[in-house]
Order: C-alpha cells, then sequence, then structure tokens
C-alpha cells in the first residue's frame, strides 16, 4: 500500500508491506523493516535493529500527533476530497484561493514564501489564539502568489493569510 501525507509539513511519500509478521516502510531508496506490536489503543511497540521503542499515538481529526521515545511528530493525512474550498477559504474570480484566518491571533510563523510550490495540505502560517497553535493550511496543490501577513501581525477571523495559485493540470 503506498500512502501520502504530510509530517510536521513536510510532504512523505511511503509504501508499506506486510511479510510474515515483519512490516516494511519503504521511503524512495530508503527501506526498513520492524516488527510492531499494539499495547493498547494508543501505543505500540516498535521493534528494529535490535532496539524496541515505545509509539504513542493521539488522533484529532486529519491529524495524529506521534511521540516516539520523547521525539514528537504530526502527521496529518490528506482528505478524499481534492480542489474543494474548506472554511475560511474562498475562490477569487481569477481561480486562487484565498486562505483567510479561522480566528482571531497572531501570525507567530510563516511556513512559505511568496512563488513557493505548495501541496494539498501543506501549512501556510501559524497563528497563535488563546495559547493555542493553529496550523492553516491550504486545500490544493499550487503556488504562492500572495502572503498577506508578517510574524508579529495580529489578525482578525477572515483575515486573508495568502493567496494559492491552483496547479494546472
Amino acid at each position: 500500500m503506498e500512502f501520502e501525507f504530510l509530517i510536521d509539513g513536510a510532504p512523505r511519500r511511503i509504501s508499506l508491506d506486510e511479510r510474515e509478521g515483519t512490516l516494511r516502510f519503504s521511503e524512495g531508496e530508503s527501506v526498513v523493516e520492524a516488527s510492531v506490536r499494539r499495547v493498547s489503543g494508543s501505543e505500540l511497540r516498535v521493534s528494529h535493529g535490535g532496539r524496541t521503542f515505545r509509539v504513542h499515538l493521539v488522533r484529532d481529526g486529519s491529524r495524529t500527533f506521534v511521540s516516539v521515545d520523547g521525539r514528537e511528530f504530526t502527521i496529518v493525512t490528506a482528505p478524499a476530497e481534492t480542489a474543494r474550498p474548506r472554511d475560511g477559504e474562498e475562490r477569487t474570480p481569477e481561480g486562487s484561493l484565498r486562505v483567510k484566518a479561522p480566528m482571531p491571533g497572531k501570525v507567530i510563523k510563516l511556513g512559505v514564501r511568496e512563488g513557493e510550490r505548495v501541496r494539498r495540505n501543506q501549512t501556510l502560517v501559524i497563528v497563535e489564539a488563546m495559547k493555542m497553535e493553529n496550523e492553516i493550511q491550504t486545500s490544493i496543490d499550487g503556488v504562492v502568489r500572495k502572503v498577506h501577513v508578517s510574524v508579529g501581525d495580529v489578525v482578525d477571523a477572515d483575515r486573508i493569510l495568502a493567496e494559492i495559485e491552483p496547479k494546472e493540470t
């Protein structure tokens, strides 16, 4: 099986095969074989290369928070629908996508620059609201046409953060 997702905002594509009780993970030329045992609903025990790792998983909608021996990752699964705007997004008459702030807050990180290619579910901006970091992502593949905010800006709900030009098919 092949999977495509984002880990901490970076696109990844892996293949997963099961052979005689061992899982084989492949990404490009890299291959890892490991045995995996479920300890509880949110904990796995993974054995690889003579070492055993505890893996904790917590799901939140399309995101899964993963902790592997103290290292933490966020995995975002791509939704089945592709180019449909999400809440907080709108199409311009020219066809680009305007990504808006879903809530008031402060911009604490920009994940992209103008002219950069982006993939669906890639984090564009992180907005802090009520001491929570909210990753604002795009629902389409494309190119960043314009970034409307800077780090430190205080934004209201529905303020345009960025515009994405759709990838031509």
